[in-house]
């Protein structure tokens, strides 16, 4: 009876609770932060991807709105066009013979005219038989001669011409050309100005000139 009494007497053992431990930093009501997964986020696209869409919705931009402003005026737009471009190919066949020309010329370089022969158109404008006369050979006027015509029958000439208003306008030198034996041969254009049909206009004269510098030949 004893020992039953001392067993309900013995205090039953007791236990000690501790309140949980939080972290440092976080309080209780917070928990700790969980590490994102790579997987769940897409990779950001790279700087020349994006500028290069940019670059090419301008241009689309750019080009429907070029588009809307053309449209009405296609016509006139490709009739322009159609035009300047005749306009172009004509201005280069018209230029390109030129260059041509100048690169596949292979002329020798003009010679220089004779002092008789300029003689000669001077005295011819002013009239001037002895100025004539002095640019002839002394084998062509001899020739002359033997053909009747003399000096003073050339100053004759000379005198008609003037009295009939025969006038010598302007003179051009074309070229010459070396002959064999040292000669030449000098092309002129003169106008003549006369109330006669044929000695009115432009008429070409051709000198042959030896190595004395005197004229040998003349033919109009």
């Amino acid at each position: 009876m004893e020992d039953q009494v001392n067993q309900q007497a013995a205090p039953a053992p007791q236990t000690t609770s501790y309140p949980p431990v939080t972290p440092p930093g976080i309080t209780s009501e917070q928990s700790a932060p969980t590490m994102p997964v790579a997987d769940s986020y897409p990779l950001p696209r790279g700087m020349v991807e994006r500028t290069t869409r940019l670059v090419l919705r301008r241009v689309a931009y750019g080009l429907i709105l070029a588009g809307r402003v053309v449209r009405p005026r296609l016509g006139w737009l490709l009739l322009t066009l159609f035009l300047v471009g005749i306009i172009g190919v004509e201005s280069i066949a018209l230029i390109a013979p030129l260059f041509v020309s100048k690169l596949a010329d292979n002329r020798p370089p003009a010679i220089p005219t004779s002092a008789a022969v300029e003689s000669f158109l001077q005295g011819q404008a002013r009239y001037d038989a002895e100025r004539m006369w002095d640019s002839f050979s002394p084998q062509l006027q001899a020739a002359l001669i033997d053909q009747g015509v003399s000096k003073e029958q050339l100053a004759a000439q000379a005198k008609n011409e003037h009295d009939g208003g025969q006038r010598y306008k302007k003179s051009s030198y074309v070229g010459g050309v070396t002959l064999q034996g040292g000669m030449f041969m000098y092309f002129y254009a003169v106008d003549i100005e006369s109330s006669q049909a044929n000695r009115n206009g432009t008429f070409s004269f051709v000198f042959t000139v030896d190595k004395s510098g005197k004229i040998v030949d003349l033919r109009m």
